[in-house]
């Protein structure tokens, strides 16, 4: 479970879906407003260049707009002055997936040491595909060894398929 603006998503692949939902479907030109709004913020202030891109004015408010070059839809951040900007999603939310994985990679490594000592070392086997374990454990330790790169690579394959999907419709 992630949460991001205030609403919280069952993955970083829901946020993803969320936001292509809300850049498809939006009315243009429209502030982005309540939670919508404030998934857009958040994930705006993960873009690598955001602080350039509110340009020392206070942020207004969000919206999907066009793109000035491409002239496809973009989100925008419409700055005090009334200026506005348009702004890669794709980066924003690139970024906020790695502070996610960062987050949940800290997390992980206290409870690690909070593991009886024989799932210690059955970690520690996870990392090494080469170590042989013999009998019923070895086969317990492959076999979610197998499992738990099965349910990464899933996650990653689906994100994969969304960013595939969006960038298609371009």
């Amino acid at each position: 479970m992630v949460e991001i603006g205030g609403q919280t998503f069952s993955s970083s692949a829901d946020v993803r879906k969320h936001v292509h939902d809300l850049l498809s479907n939006s009315p243009m030109n429209e502030p982005l407003t309540g939670t919508d709004g404030a998934i857009i913020h958040e994930l705006f202030l993960c873009h690598p260049d955001a602080e350039e891109k509110i340009g020392g004015k206070e942020i207004q408010f969000f919206k999907v707009g066009q793109h000035q070059q491409a002239g496809a839809r973009a989100f925008c951040i419409v700055r005090s002055d009334d200026s506005e900007e348009t702004f890669s999603m794709k980066k924003c939310v690139s970024a906020w997936t790695q502070t996610q994985t960062e987050k949940a990679g800290a997390s992980a490594k206290p409870a690690e040491n909070q593991k009886p000592k024989s799932q210690q070392v059955a970690s520690t086997l996870d990392l090494d595909p080469g170590t042989d374990v013999e009998g019923l454990g070895g086969l317990i330790i492959r076999f979610q060894r197998v499992a738990d790169l099965h349910a990464l690579l899933g996650e990653e394959i689906k994100q994969i398929q969304q960013i595939l999907a969006e960038e298609s419709k371009r």
